[in-house]
Protein backbone atom coordinates (compact mmCIF):
# COMPACT_ATOMS: atom_id res chain seq x y z
CA UNK A 1 0.00 0.00 0.00
CA UNK A 2 1.46 3.06 -0.89
CA UNK A 3 2.26 6.00 1.76
CA UNK A 4 -0.88 7.62 3.48
CA UNK A 5 0.82 10.61 5.10
CA UNK A 6 -0.20 14.09 4.59
CA UNK A 7 3.38 15.07 3.40
CA UNK A 8 3.18 12.16 0.57
CA UNK A 9 -0.35 12.79 -0.32
CA UNK A 10 1.08 16.36 -1.00
CA UNK A 11 3.66 14.83 -3.38
CA UNK A 12 1.60 12.89 -5.13
CA UNK A 13 -1.44 15.35 -5.36
CA UNK A 14 1.85 17.73 -7.19
CA UNK A 15 3.10 14.76 -9.46
CA UNK A 16 -0.30 15.21 -10.88
CA UNK A 17 0.08 18.56 -11.01
CA UNK A 18 2.79 18.46 -13.46
CA UNK A 19 2.11 16.09 -15.83
CA UNK A 20 0.57 19.03 -17.94
CA UNK A 21 3.69 20.72 -17.82
CA UNK A 22 5.93 17.24 -18.71
CA UNK A 23 5.47 17.07 -22.16
CA UNK A 24 9.06 18.55 -22.67
CA UNK A 25 11.17 15.41 -23.10
CA UNK A 26 14.64 16.69 -22.48
CA UNK A 27 15.38 15.16 -19.27
CA UNK A 28 13.51 11.72 -20.59
CA UNK A 29 15.89 9.29 -20.78
CA UNK A 30 15.55 6.93 -23.96
CA UNK A 31 14.14 3.72 -22.99
CA UNK A 32 13.88 -0.19 -25.44
CA UNK A 33 10.73 -1.44 -23.79
CA UNK A 34 10.12 -5.13 -24.53
CA UNK A 35 7.26 -5.29 -27.14
CA UNK A 36 4.47 -6.81 -26.84
CA UNK A 37 4.96 -10.01 -28.38
CA UNK A 38 7.84 -10.67 -26.01
CA UNK A 39 6.83 -9.01 -22.82
CA UNK A 40 5.61 -12.30 -21.36
CA UNK A 41 9.02 -13.89 -22.24
CA UNK A 42 11.38 -11.47 -20.78
CA UNK A 43 13.83 -12.93 -18.27
CA UNK A 44 16.06 -10.68 -15.79
CA UNK A 45 20.09 -11.53 -14.85
CA UNK A 46 19.43 -14.86 -17.17
CA UNK A 47 16.70 -16.55 -14.27
CA UNK A 48 14.02 -17.82 -16.32
CA UNK A 49 12.72 -19.42 -12.76
CA UNK A 50 13.29 -16.17 -10.31
CA UNK A 51 9.94 -14.16 -10.91
CA UNK A 52 5.99 -14.57 -11.92
CA UNK A 53 3.15 -12.68 -12.46
CA UNK A 54 1.35 -11.81 -9.26
CA UNK A 55 -2.40 -11.80 -10.91
CA UNK A 56 -2.69 -15.31 -12.49
CA UNK A 57 -1.67 -19.01 -12.42
CA UNK A 58 -0.33 -20.30 -15.96
CA UNK A 59 0.66 -23.65 -16.55
CA UNK A 60 3.88 -23.14 -16.52
CA UNK A 61 4.02 -20.80 -12.91
CA UNK A 62 1.88 -23.49 -11.77
CA UNK A 63 4.11 -26.45 -11.82
CA UNK A 64 7.41 -23.78 -11.06
CA UNK A 65 5.50 -22.72 -8.27
CA UNK A 66 4.44 -26.33 -7.04
CA UNK A 67 8.28 -27.83 -7.41
CA UNK A 68 9.63 -24.49 -5.26
CA UNK A 69 6.90 -24.84 -2.70
CA UNK A 70 7.62 -29.00 -2.15
CA UNK A 71 11.06 -28.24 -2.36
CA UNK A 72 11.15 -25.85 0.01
CA UNK A 73 8.94 -27.39 2.46
CA UNK A 74 11.35 -30.83 2.27
CA UNK A 75 14.25 -29.42 2.75
CA UNK A 76 12.94 -27.29 5.54
CA UNK A 77 11.41 -30.88 7.27
CA UNK A 78 15.01 -32.01 6.52
CA UNK A 79 16.70 -29.14 8.09
CA UNK A 80 14.51 -29.37 11.12
CA UNK A 81 15.29 -33.28 11.23
CA UNK A 82 12.46 -34.77 10.24
CA UNK A 83 10.17 -34.47 13.06
CA UNK A 84 7.50 -37.15 13.14
CA UNK A 85 4.88 -34.24 13.72
CA UNK A 86 5.48 -32.27 10.82
CA UNK A 87 6.18 -28.88 10.93
CA UNK A 88 4.62 -25.93 12.00
CA UNK A 89 5.14 -22.90 8.87
CA UNK A 90 5.11 -19.60 10.07
CA UNK A 91 3.97 -17.63 7.10
CA UNK A 92 4.81 -13.37 7.21
CA UNK A 93 3.02 -11.14 4.95
CA UNK A 94 4.22 -6.96 4.98
CA UNK A 95 2.11 -4.84 3.87
CA UNK A 96 3.45 -0.82 2.39
CA UNK A 97 2.78 2.38 4.00
CA UNK A 98 5.99 4.76 3.38
CA UNK A 99 7.14 6.16 7.16
CA UNK A 100 4.41 3.81 8.74
CA UNK A 101 6.99 0.87 8.31
CA UNK A 102 8.12 1.80 11.52
CA UNK A 103 5.10 -0.20 12.94
CA UNK A 104 6.34 -3.28 10.83
CA UNK A 105 9.98 -2.97 12.17
CA UNK A 106 9.20 -2.01 15.51
CA UNK A 107 6.40 -4.89 15.94
CA UNK A 108 8.79 -7.51 14.92
CA UNK A 109 12.07 -5.71 16.89
CA UNK A 110 9.54 -6.23 20.12
CA UNK A 111 8.36 -9.77 19.03
CA UNK A 112 12.18 -10.57 19.48
CA UNK A 113 12.00 -9.52 22.80
CA UNK A 114 8.67 -11.19 23.93
CA UNK A 115 10.77 -14.20 22.98
CA UNK A 116 8.34 -16.55 20.66
CA UNK A 117 8.82 -14.97 17.54
CA UNK A 118 8.69 -18.06 14.62
CA UNK A 119 11.49 -18.42 11.91
CA UNK A 120 9.64 -17.46 8.94
CA UNK A 121 9.11 -19.98 6.49
CA UNK A 122 7.93 -17.53 4.02
CA UNK A 123 8.00 -13.65 4.15
CA UNK A 124 6.81 -11.49 1.60
CA UNK A 125 6.74 -7.53 1.26
CA UNK A 126 5.15 -4.58 -0.87
CA UNK A 127 6.83 -1.20 -0.68
CA UNK A 128 8.16 -0.28 2.48
CA UNK A 129 7.44 -4.01 3.53
CA UNK A 130 9.48 -4.95 0.98
CA UNK A 131 12.38 -3.36 2.35
CA UNK A 132 11.53 -4.55 5.91
CA UNK A 133 10.64 -8.42 4.60
CA UNK A 134 14.85 -9.48 3.79
CA UNK A 135 15.67 -8.45 7.65
CA UNK A 136 12.41 -10.26 9.19
CA UNK A 137 13.75 -12.87 6.37
CA UNK A 138 17.35 -13.74 7.64
CA UNK A 139 15.88 -12.94 11.98
CA UNK A 140 16.43 -11.01 15.06
CA UNK A 141 20.26 -10.54 14.13
CA UNK A 142 19.28 -7.92 12.38
CA UNK A 143 16.82 -6.28 14.15
CA UNK A 144 19.07 -3.36 15.16
CA UNK A 145 18.91 -2.32 11.45
CA UNK A 146 15.40 -2.21 11.48
CA UNK A 147 16.18 0.04 14.25
CA UNK A 148 18.45 1.94 12.40
CA UNK A 149 16.52 2.32 9.38
CA UNK A 150 12.92 3.41 11.07
CA UNK A 151 14.31 5.42 13.66
CA UNK A 152 17.53 7.25 12.68
CA UNK A 153 16.91 8.22 8.85
CA UNK A 154 14.97 11.24 7.52
CA UNK A 155 13.44 12.22 4.35
CA UNK A 156 16.76 13.34 3.44
CA UNK A 157 17.95 9.67 3.41
CA UNK A 158 15.24 8.89 1.33
CA UNK A 159 14.74 11.52 -1.57
CA UNK A 160 15.61 14.38 -3.30
CA UNK A 161 13.68 16.98 -4.17
CA UNK A 162 13.26 18.01 -8.08
CA UNK A 163 10.41 19.90 -8.76
CA UNK A 164 12.01 22.19 -11.67
CA UNK A 165 13.34 18.93 -13.56
CA UNK A 166 10.13 17.17 -13.49
CA UNK A 167 8.54 19.97 -15.35
CA UNK A 168 11.45 19.45 -18.16
CA UNK A 169 10.78 15.45 -18.26
CA UNK A 170 12.46 14.07 -15.47
CA UNK A 171 10.47 10.96 -14.02
CA UNK A 172 9.83 11.69 -10.66
CA UNK A 173 9.13 14.82 -8.64
CA UNK A 174 11.82 13.42 -6.36
CA UNK A 175 15.09 11.21 -6.80
CA UNK A 176 16.02 8.17 -4.79
CA UNK A 177 20.12 8.14 -4.97
CA UNK A 178 19.41 8.19 -0.86
CA UNK A 179 17.09 5.44 -0.29
CA UNK A 180 19.38 3.84 -2.80
CA UNK A 181 22.61 4.53 -1.00
CA UNK A 182 20.57 3.17 2.02
CA UNK A 183 19.89 0.21 0.15
CA UNK A 184 23.82 -0.31 -0.99
CA UNK A 185 24.55 -0.03 2.81
CA UNK A 186 22.75 -2.30 4.61
CA UNK A 187 22.48 -4.83 1.72
CA UNK A 188 26.33 -6.09 0.69
CA UNK A 189 27.46 -9.85 0.18
CA UNK A 190 27.36 -10.49 3.24
CA UNK A 191 23.73 -10.05 3.59
CA UNK A 192 22.59 -11.81 0.26
CA UNK A 193 24.96 -14.78 1.48
CA UNK A 194 22.43 -14.91 4.10
CA UNK A 195 19.37 -14.70 2.03
CA UNK A 196 20.75 -17.49 0.57
CA UNK A 197 21.33 -19.88 3.37
CA UNK A 198 17.70 -19.25 4.24
CA UNK A 199 16.57 -20.59 1.17
CA UNK A 200 18.74 -23.60 1.17
CA UNK A 201 17.01 -24.18 4.78
CA UNK A 202 14.02 -24.45 2.24
CA UNK A 203 12.58 -20.95 3.08
CA UNK A 204 11.49 -18.53 0.77
CA UNK A 205 11.63 -14.83 0.49
CA UNK A 206 9.16 -12.80 -1.98
CA UNK A 207 9.04 -8.87 -2.75
CA UNK A 208 6.18 -7.67 -4.99
CA UNK A 209 7.03 -4.61 -7.80
CA UNK A 210 4.70 -3.63 -10.59
CA UNK A 211 5.68 -4.09 -14.59
CA UNK A 212 4.38 -0.88 -15.49
CA UNK A 213 4.48 -1.53 -19.35
CA UNK A 214 2.22 -4.37 -18.32
CA UNK A 215 -0.19 -3.09 -15.26
CA UNK A 216 0.53 -6.01 -13.47
CA UNK A 217 2.31 -7.12 -10.13
CA UNK A 218 5.55 -9.18 -10.30
CA UNK A 219 6.50 -11.49 -7.54
CA UNK A 220 10.50 -11.73 -7.41
CA UNK A 221 12.14 -14.93 -5.82
CA UNK A 222 14.83 -13.03 -4.26
CA UNK A 223 16.32 -16.64 -2.55
CA UNK A 224 16.98 -16.94 -6.15
CA UNK A 225 18.45 -14.03 -6.75
CA UNK A 226 20.35 -14.32 -3.83
CA UNK A 227 21.57 -17.70 -4.45
CA UNK A 228 22.46 -16.47 -8.07
CA UNK A 229 25.09 -13.60 -6.46
CA UNK A 230 22.71 -11.01 -8.08
CA UNK A 231 23.56 -8.49 -5.56
CA UNK A 232 22.66 -5.58 -8.20
CA UNK A 233 19.15 -7.15 -9.72
CA UNK A 234 18.52 -8.04 -5.65
CA UNK A 235 18.89 -4.24 -4.64
CA UNK A 236 17.39 -2.88 -7.92
CA UNK A 237 14.12 -4.86 -6.79
CA UNK A 238 13.91 -3.53 -3.26
CA UNK A 239 14.17 0.02 -4.98
CA UNK A 240 11.82 -0.59 -7.20
CA UNK A 241 9.02 -1.94 -5.14
CA UNK A 242 9.24 1.25 -2.76
CA UNK A 243 8.95 3.91 -5.75
CA UNK A 244 5.80 5.72 -5.82
CA UNK A 245 5.04 6.35 -9.17
CA UNK A 246 5.05 10.04 -9.58
CA UNK A 247 6.93 10.62 -6.54
CA UNK A 248 9.89 8.54 -7.01
CA UNK A 249 10.70 7.54 -10.83
CA UNK A 250 10.23 4.07 -11.89
CA UNK A 251 13.25 1.46 -11.51
CA UNK A 252 14.53 0.50 -14.73
CA UNK A 253 15.08 -3.23 -14.97
CA UNK A 254 17.27 -4.98 -17.77
CA UNK A 255 16.13 -8.18 -18.95
CA UNK A 256 16.21 -10.51 -22.06
CA UNK A 257 14.24 -11.87 -24.60
CA UNK A 258 14.83 -14.24 -27.58
CA UNK A 259 18.70 -12.79 -27.79
CA UNK A 260 17.52 -9.12 -27.98
CA UNK A 261 17.93 -7.02 -24.35
CA UNK A 262 15.32 -4.31 -23.12
CA UNK A 263 14.73 -2.28 -20.07
CA UNK A 264 11.09 -2.84 -18.36
CA UNK A 265 9.73 -0.03 -15.91
CA UNK A 266 9.11 -1.62 -12.30
CA UNK A 267 7.42 0.98 -9.83
CA UNK A 268 5.56 0.45 -6.10
CA UNK A 269 4.37 -2.67 -5.78
CA UNK A 270 1.49 -1.53 -4.20
CA UNK A 271 0.03 -0.23 -7.65
CA UNK A 272 -0.61 -3.71 -8.23
CA UNK A 273 -1.58 -4.87 -4.43
CA UNK A 274 -0.98 -3.49 -0.56
CA UNK A 275 -0.20 -6.78 0.43
CA UNK A 276 0.42 -10.55 -0.78
CA UNK A 277 1.34 -14.16 0.07
CA UNK A 278 1.91 -15.35 -3.09
CA UNK A 279 0.41 -14.89 -6.82
CA UNK A 280 -3.78 -15.48 -7.21
CA UNK A 281 -4.74 -18.76 -7.02
CA UNK A 282 -1.87 -19.73 -5.46
CA UNK A 283 -4.00 -22.61 -3.40
CA UNK A 284 -3.94 -24.50 -7.27
CA UNK A 285 -0.28 -24.87 -7.09
CA UNK A 286 0.10 -26.39 -3.40
CA UNK A 287 1.82 -29.66 -3.55
CA UNK A 288 -0.75 -32.02 -1.98
CA UNK A 289 1.40 -35.28 -1.10
CA UNK A 290 4.06 -34.41 1.37
CA UNK A 291 5.23 -37.00 3.24
CA UNK A 292 4.34 -35.52 6.72
CA UNK A 293 1.78 -33.30 8.15
CA UNK A 294 1.67 -29.19 8.14
CA UNK A 295 0.32 -26.55 10.03
CA UNK A 296 0.44 -23.16 8.31
CA UNK A 297 -0.31 -19.95 10.50
CA UNK A 298 0.04 -16.49 8.28
CA UNK A 299 0.35 -13.14 10.10
CA UNK A 300 -0.21 -10.18 7.92
CA UNK A 301 1.23 -7.21 9.34
CA UNK A 302 -0.27 -3.64 7.83
CA UNK A 303 1.84 -0.68 8.06
CA UNK A 304 -1.09 1.55 8.19
CA UNK A 305 -4.43 1.84 10.21
CA UNK A 306 -7.31 0.12 8.70
CA UNK A 307 -10.28 2.79 9.47
CA UNK A 308 -9.62 6.32 8.58
CA UNK A 309 -11.27 8.43 11.65
CA UNK A 310 -13.91 11.04 10.38
CA UNK A 311 -12.46 14.27 9.48
CA UNK A 312 -13.80 17.58 7.33
CA UNK A 313 -11.99 18.05 4.36
CA UNK A 314 -10.67 21.65 3.59
CA UNK A 315 -12.43 23.45 0.72
CA UNK A 316 -8.87 22.69 -1.68
CA UNK A 317 -8.67 20.79 -4.85
CA UNK A 318 -5.57 19.43 -3.06
CA UNK A 319 -7.09 18.44 -0.34
CA UNK A 320 -10.15 16.76 -1.99
CA UNK A 321 -7.77 14.86 -4.38
CA UNK A 322 -4.99 13.75 -1.94
CA UNK A 323 -8.55 12.44 0.45
CA UNK A 324 -10.05 11.19 -2.29
CA UNK A 325 -6.62 9.11 -3.87
CA UNK A 326 -6.77 7.57 0.11
CA UNK A 327 -9.97 6.23 -0.11
CA UNK A 328 -8.89 4.31 -3.39
CA UNK A 329 -5.85 3.04 -1.49
CA UNK A 330 -7.54 1.63 1.59
CA UNK A 331 -10.67 0.54 -0.77
CA UNK A 332 -7.91 -1.62 -2.28
CA UNK A 333 -6.72 -2.67 1.10
CA UNK A 334 -9.72 -3.90 2.21
CA UNK A 335 -10.09 -6.01 -1.10
CA UNK A 336 -6.67 -7.81 -0.69
CA UNK A 337 -7.13 -8.68 2.21
CA UNK A 338 -10.48 -10.57 1.90
CA UNK A 339 -8.26 -12.05 -0.70
CA UNK A 340 -5.71 -13.22 1.22
CA UNK A 341 -8.51 -14.47 3.86
CA UNK A 342 -9.96 -16.81 1.29
CA UNK A 343 -6.19 -18.09 0.17
CA UNK A 344 -5.55 -18.84 3.45
CA UNK A 345 -8.86 -20.82 3.92
CA UNK A 346 -8.03 -22.74 1.22
CA UNK A 347 -4.64 -23.82 2.24
CA UNK A 348 -5.33 -24.91 5.55
CA UNK A 349 -3.82 -21.64 7.64
CA UNK A 350 -4.23 -19.84 10.52
CA UNK A 351 -5.27 -16.13 9.35
CA UNK A 352 -3.87 -13.51 11.95
CA UNK A 353 -3.71 -9.70 11.16
CA UNK A 354 -2.56 -6.71 12.98
CA UNK A 355 -1.87 -3.12 12.21
CA UNK A 356 -1.37 0.54 13.52
CA UNK A 357 -2.77 0.93 16.44
CA UNK A 358 -6.22 3.69 15.52
CA UNK A 359 -4.85 5.70 18.37
CA UNK A 360 -1.42 6.22 17.27
CA UNK A 361 -1.54 9.75 15.81
CA UNK A 362 1.84 11.65 16.19
CA UNK A 363 2.69 14.30 14.10
CA UNK A 364 5.18 14.53 11.15
CA UNK A 365 6.52 17.14 9.23
CA UNK A 366 7.56 15.89 6.72
CA UNK A 367 7.15 12.45 4.35
CA UNK A 368 9.53 10.52 6.55
CA UNK A 369 9.42 12.26 9.96
CA UNK A 370 12.03 11.05 12.25
CA UNK A 371 10.15 11.84 15.31
CA UNK A 372 6.82 10.13 13.85
CA UNK A 373 8.77 7.02 12.71
CA UNK A 374 10.51 6.48 16.16
CA UNK A 375 7.34 7.18 18.08
CA UNK A 376 5.44 4.39 15.92
CA UNK A 377 8.62 2.07 16.06
CA UNK A 378 8.52 2.02 19.94
CA UNK A 379 4.67 2.22 19.88
CA UNK A 380 5.19 -0.67 18.05
CA UNK A 381 7.96 -2.84 19.57
CA UNK A 382 5.68 -2.09 23.32
CA UNK A 383 2.84 -3.69 21.54
CA UNK A 384 4.88 -6.76 19.63
CA UNK A 385 6.46 -7.26 23.54
CA UNK A 386 2.83 -7.64 25.37
CA UNK A 387 0.18 -9.50 23.84
CA UNK A 388 -0.24 -8.88 19.82
CA UNK A 389 -4.09 -7.66 18.65
CA UNK A 390 -4.06 -10.15 16.31
CA UNK A 391 -7.30 -10.61 14.36
CA UNK A 392 -8.66 -13.27 12.37
CA UNK A 393 -10.66 -11.79 9.85
CA UNK A 394 -10.22 -9.02 7.45
CA UNK A 395 -12.04 -5.57 8.54
CA UNK A 396 -13.82 -5.46 6.26
CA UNK A 397 -16.05 -9.29 7.78
CA UNK A 398 -15.75 -7.96 11.11
CA UNK A 399 -17.50 -4.04 10.83
CA UNK A 400 -16.40 -0.76 11.42
CA UNK A 401 -17.70 -0.84 15.30
CA UNK A 402 -16.18 -3.71 16.19
CA UNK A 403 -12.80 -2.80 14.47
CA UNK A 404 -12.95 0.52 16.52
CA UNK A 405 -12.91 -1.89 20.05
CA UNK A 406 -8.92 -2.45 19.05
CA UNK A 407 -8.66 0.81 20.89
CA UNK A 408 -9.61 -0.44 24.28
CA UNK A 409 -9.57 -3.93 24.42
CA UNK A 410 -7.61 -7.39 22.27
CA UNK A 411 -10.02 -9.63 19.52
CA UNK A 412 -11.50 -12.42 21.08
CA UNK A 413 -9.16 -14.95 20.06
CA UNK A 414 -11.84 -17.63 18.68
CA UNK A 415 -13.79 -14.88 16.50
CA UNK A 416 -11.62 -12.34 15.78
CA UNK A 417 -14.42 -9.78 16.77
Amino acid sequence: MLALTPSIRRCTVAALGVLTLAGCAALTPERNAPPVELYDLAVAANLPDARYWGDDIDERSRVLIEREVRGGMLRAWDHAGRPAEGLDIALLALSGGGPDGAFGAGLLSGWTERGDRPAFHLVTGISVGALIAPFAFVGPDYDRALRTMFTELDTRDVAERQFVRAMFGALGLARTDPLRRQIERFVDDDFLQRIAEGRREGRMLLVGTTNLDAQRGVIWDMGKIAEAGELELFRDVLLASASIPGAFPPVGIEVEAEGRRYTEFHVDGGVATSVFVGPTRAADALPRDLPFPIQRRLFVIMNNSLVVPYRPVENRLREIVARSISGLIRAQADGDLIRMYVAANLAGADFRLTFVPLGFDAPAESAFDRQYMTALFETAREIGRGEIPWWERPPALIGRQRLERVVTRRPDAATGR
